[in-house]
């Protein structure tokens, strides 16, 4: 089919391909900062860990997981670009909310402002990939797009970790007297802008693989749920497991800045700057392995390649980060957490590209708002949350808190694993189908 169809230049494939990283990465340095400002936020609300923790997940999850479907079906039916540039100016202005805050209801609202625009970039962003590249080459692209979490999340800490050294005191914006946190928010919320500015000059792709083309702006959200309930055990397979891996992705990011300056005594601008590179080096390297693993079992002839690098990062988070929060000294953390960022991150770009392989054209952004849906549901409701529910509810400690990420590390990975191995083979052969 792929050779039937005019695809656009490598060039200006890639050069998309670049704003939606770019895209990505504002929208998680905007979602991620708020990690490292755990700790001050709290000091200045008076706010509880099981109160961030809310925040942090419930709040931002809510809106994300309400807004992911609806937004998913626009994707599907509207321009795609419109859809992506009204989500951008959403979470912005929430983001520069967060700054005004003055109480846990307000950051809470701010928050969820953040996770309503958000909603767009995933669905949206792989939609269009899927018709800059053909199937065989999607792999590759996707893998550099998804390396915006991790980029931003890098950033994020180096950024804040930055501004926290620089000011120390009360700083008077706009008539507002605001904590150097709160000035953080409102500084990070330009690019969003900026950058919707410059998306506004881009044309949205003309739409490849589309199924019952005759009836496709007839169809609804149901049809996609029959097809998808057609072929039930590999998207359950997908899209569970991949959640339980994000669950830990979402713990990773959240609570690490604070475990290693409760735990090993670092000051939150180092541990932006020094944690900040290791996120954004490891995240990226990880992220970019995943079709390059790939591929290299392909050319060792191993059947079911992407199913492979499912098990081997499974594995992997199941039993090396339990071990490395529980006896990792303060000299080895950062390798420590490098090594445990990588796995996470590991089978990030298999996961889009395989729900991509497995999906119609015209229903990729409804499955990609389903996909966003389930991981967020899970992943947020969870990640930022079990850790504190260890530390506050189980043992009643802040210092508990590397207990608690091995405790959660080892519940999350070997389920993840458990349901890969066991939808083996649904999985492997809709993992074949180039849509």
């Amino acid at each position: 089919m792929s050779e039937e169809i005019n695809w656009p230049s490598k060039n200006y494939a890639w050069f998309f391909t670049t704003l939606l990283l770019i895209t990505y990465t504002v929208s998680f340095i905007d979602r991620a900062m708020i990690n490292l400002l755990i700790d001050p936020i709290r000091g200045d609300l008076k706010l509880s860990d099981i109160q961030m923790g809310q925040i942090l997940g419930p709040g931002f999850m809510i809106s994300y997981i309400l807004f992911s479907l609806p937004v998913g079906r626009m994707v599907d039916k509207f321009n795609r670009i419109a859809v992506l540039i009204g989500g951008i100016i959403l979470w912005s202005i929430a983001t520069a909310a967060h700054g005004f805050s003055s109480d846990y209801y307000s950051l809470f609202v701010s928050r969820a402002g953040v996770g309503a625009g958000e909603a767009a970039v995933t669905p949206a962003s792989w939609s269009i990939i899927a018709d800059l590249f053909r199937p065989e080459d999607r792999a590759f692209p996707m893998s550099f797009y998804l390396m915006g979490p991790y980029i931003g999340q890098g950033l994020a800490l180096l950024f804040g970790g930055l501004v926290i050294q620089l000011y120390t005191d009360p700083i008077v914006f706009l008539g507002f007297t605001l904590q150097p946190w709160q000035m953080i928010f409102i500084l990070i919320a330009i690019p969003g802008f900026i950058l919707s500015l410059g998306l506004a000059f881009l044309t949205d792709p003309i739409r490849k693989g589309v199924i019952n083309k005759e009836k496709q702006h007839e169809e609804s959200f149901v049809d996609v749920i029959k097809y998808i309930r057609n072929k039930f055990s590999a998207y359950f397979t997908l899209m569970i497991a991949a959640s339980f891996i994000v669950v830990l992705l979402y713990t990773f990011q959240a609570w690490v800045p604070t475990y290693i300056s409760r735990i090993h005594g670092w000051d939150l601008s180092r541990v932006g700057y020094l944690f900040g590179i290791v996120t954004l080096v490891s995240g990226s390297i990880g992220v970019l392995s995943g079709p390059v693993v790939e591929k290299f079992l392909e050319r060792r002839n191993i059947k079911n390649s992407t199913h492979s690098v499912f098990l081997i990062s499974s594995s992997a988070v199941s039993v090396i980060p339990a071990i490395t929060f529980l006896f990792v000294t303060e000299q080895f953390v950062l390798p420590g957490m490098f090594i445990i960022s990588f796995f996470i991150t590991l089978p990030m770009a298999c996961f889009a590209s395989g729900l991509q392989k497995m999906t119609p054209q015209n229903y990729r952004g409804s499955v990609s708002g389903l996909y966003v849906f389930i991981m967020n549901i899970v992943g947020l409701s969870l990640g930022p949350t079990v850790v504190p529910f260890f530390t506050s509810v189980i043992f009643e400690n802040d210092m508990s808190i590397n207990i608690a990420l091995s405790n959660t590390f080892l519940i999350f990975g070997p389920l993840s694993f458990l349901i890969f191995f066991l939808g083996r083979k649904s999985l492997n052969k809709e993992l074949q189908s180039l849509h």
